[in-house]
């Protein structure tokens, strides 16, 4: 069974216990009052989680500066909310105490403007009318009340109580797990709970008479409801979210009022027909299902407050842009989606492996890939060969990218630990250096993502599209194709922005498709800053690098008959102008901005080889010159390498540049 569907079953099964709760509670308080009957469900539940937390080692330690956090928050929610949500059920049914929670992911967008100042949206306002309209139908009956008013502003507060849980929420630092955040959460809800129950239900937990087979029955519900509602449907609802992600997760929670209804319903059924068996009246088992039914105004009304919740999520922007995502052409074939996939979801340790001298779209795409592995739970290293430059530094996870040069023992355990490597924006081993032989070896499964041409890596999936753009395009594609557009974070669109960005001069060549930009809207809608990215890559360069960049153009070289430009940088020239990675960044691209010049070569010297990065417009097909120098690329935009001397390499450039 795939993953996601197992995450969508164990979505709805939540959804199906926590509907369920309030069914329990309202039986199970028949028996004990409200504050008892929530102390004990919060330390069953605290104490079993707690068993969890430390069997599986993901309990962690409260820094003293956030305790304020976690017992505000506790006292919101689980003690003002449960104790409101228990109370009410003395006064109105289970159904309408579902459907009025119900409001709690409505009201929280208009609280969280006032409080926080996001924005609220007109969907949500209309969703939020929806459902007052729904509600009404639900508790109105003839125009009269037909709900409790002391249970209605119970329900109420218990709202206001769980909106309030929800802001705070936002303040406890990420840091923390789901597991420790409940867990804490249920523990110092406890300091209010107890005394709660001392002081104002002590003589009636006395009184219960533990004889009866009916009490026993009550505390059942009461573990059922602390190992169901509590604990199953947390785990449950915690795996769903970190497999499918909390927006698509939380669409679930909506179903949660039908289920209560359904439920009241099916067990009003049984114990009619049951009396009816029982000989004290004579009603068929379908006459006895509809008169338990809710009347039909009822029934409308709860479906117009789910209508009313899904109409608040709804954003008709986002959801047109999504749609235009989905639709981007799906060059990628299905089977290495289905492949790469199940590569993932069996995955314990995952590499993603960029090439020598990182640049943007190098480290772009790797990190975008690796910011969604991250929240899918996956335990993702990003390696490199050696340094990027230091212009790339602000970007989401740099800090977290490993490069093998400088520790070579651990680059060999990390390679030989992962379980699936992922080759991104290289076509060939020999542009990793030292990582290639460890890469060969590497018994794991092998993904390459690339855009150059003619791949030559032994993967058990290869997508190869030289078509597009960059490879942080690509990845953008592979991660939708995977089902995860909803689940690209910020700092992910980020780093996917700076490869496309990078990688195509600041859309200047090779970007003449129309779904880059359909991708670039997506990106943005993810709240990328692409002024400031812009800023961040190409207006933080040293006055080195400046004065580096006037030398070249005074010594540039045309050459009028093949409308070509040279610029030739020796390492004593590098030397001179205190050399740094990423300094000659850009600088091939200068010359093309001069008229009738439609080729421009840069030529660097390094300790072994001498590099050369070649740029065109137009129809100019640089990378068949490349292939000269054992290197190739892009239409226009390529590399290649001499292992000559410098005079050599440029007198074979000069006949290449001439002939092309």
């Amino acid at each position: 069974m795939k993953k996601q569907t197992m995450a969508i079953i164990a979505l709805v099964i939540a959804q199906i216990f926590w509907g369920a709760s309030y069914l329990m509670s309202d039986f199970a308080l028949q028996t004990f009052p409200a504050a008892t009957l929530v102390s004990i469900r919060i330390s069953i539940a605290a104490i079993v989680l707690g068993i969890v937390g430390l069997a599986s080692k993901q309990l962690q330690k409260i820094e003293l500066k956030d305790w304020k956090y976690f017992l505000l928050a506790s006292f919101a929610e689980p003690f003002i909310y449960f104790l409101c949500e228990a109370e009410s059920l003395n006064h109105v049914s289970p159904t309408i105490a579902s459907v009025m929670l119900s409001f709690i992911p409505l009201l929280t967008p208009v609280f969280a403007f006032f409080v926080l100042r996001e924005k609220v949206t007109l969907m949500n306002i209309l969703g939020i009318v929806i459902s007052v309209v729904g509600v009404l139908m639900i508790i109105l009956d003839g125009g009269k009340l037909s709900a409790d008013v002391i249970g209605i502003l119970l329900l109420f507060v218990g709202v206001i109580a769980s909106i309030v849980y929800t802001l705070v929420l936002r303040k406890i630092p990420e840091k923390y797990n789901t597991l420790t955040v409940v867990f804490f959460m249920f523990c110092t809800s406890l300091l209010f709970f107890v005394p709660t129950m001392l002081v104002r239900e002590m003589s009636q937990v006395v009184a219960i008479d533990w004889t009866v087979k009916t009490t026993w029955d009550a505390f059942g519900a009461i573990v059922g409801l602390a190992l169901s509602a509590s604990c199953i449907a947390f785990l449950f609802f915690s795996y769903g979210v970190r497999t499918i992600g909390p927006t698509r997760a939380n669409v679930f929670n909506n179903i949660q009022p039908g289920v209560t209804a359904i439920l009241a319903w099916v067990i009003g059924a049984v114990a009619l027909y049951q009396t009816a068996t029982q000989g004290m009246i004579d009603k068929s088992f379908f006459a006895c299902v509809k008169e338990a039914a809710p009347e039909w105004i009822m029934l409308m009304g709860i479906v117009v407050v789910v209508a009313g919740m899904f109409i608040s999520q709804m954003n008709v922007k986002q959801q047109l842009l999504k749609f235009k995502v989905i639709m981007l052409s799906k060059i990628i074939k299905e089977d290495s989606i289905v492949q790469s996939r199940r590569f993932i979801d069996n995955a314990n340790k995952i590499l993603l492996t960029g090439h020598i001298s990182p640049d943007g779209d190098s480290l772009g795409a790797t990190l975008g890939l690796y910011h969604l592995l991250k929240q899918l739970g996956k335990d993702v290293t990003v390696m490199v060969p050696n340094r990027y430059p230091s212009f790339f530094n602000w970007m989401p996870g740099i800090d977290k990218v490993f490069i093998m040069e400088e520790n070579k023992t651990e680059a060999v355990k990390i390679i030989k630990e992962s379980d699936v490597i992922f080759c991104i924006d290289y076509n060939t081993l020999d542009r990793v250096n030292g990582m290639k032989p460890l890469i060969e070896q590497s018994k794991a499964k092998k993904v390459m993502i690339d855009h150059h041409l003619d791949p030559n890596i032994n993967c058990d999936v290869v997508i190869s599209h030289p078509e597009i753009s960059s490879a942080s395009e690509l990845v953008f594609r592979f991660m939708c194709r995977m089902g995860f557009y909803q689940e690209v974070s910020l700092e992910s669109a980020e780093c996917i922005y700076t490869g496309m960005m990078t990688d195509t001069g600041g859309f200047t060549y090779n970007s003449n498709n129309p779904e880059i930009y359909i991708i670039i809207k997506a990106l943005l809608e993810k709240g990328v800053d692409k002024d400031a990215i812009y800023n961040k890559v190409f207006h933080t360069y040293s006055e080195d690098r400046l004065r580096l960049l006037g030398y070249c153009l005074n010594k540039m070289e045309i050459i009028p008959e093949c409308n070509a430009a040279i610029i030739v940088l020796t390492q004593e020239e590098l030397h001179r102008f205190n050399y740094k990675v990423g300094d000659t960044e850009g600088i091939v691209n200068m010359p093309l901005q001069i008229e009738n010049v439609n080729k421009s070569v840069l030529v660097r010297e390094d300790k072994t080889q001498i590099k050369l990065s070649f740029r065109s417009q137009g129809d100019v097909a640089v990378n068949i010159m490349a292939e000269q120098f054992g290197g190739g690329g892009h239409k226009n935009a390529a590399g290649g390498e001499s292992t000559q001397s410098m005079a050599e390499t440029l007198d074979k450039l000069r006949r290449v540049l001439i002939n092309a």
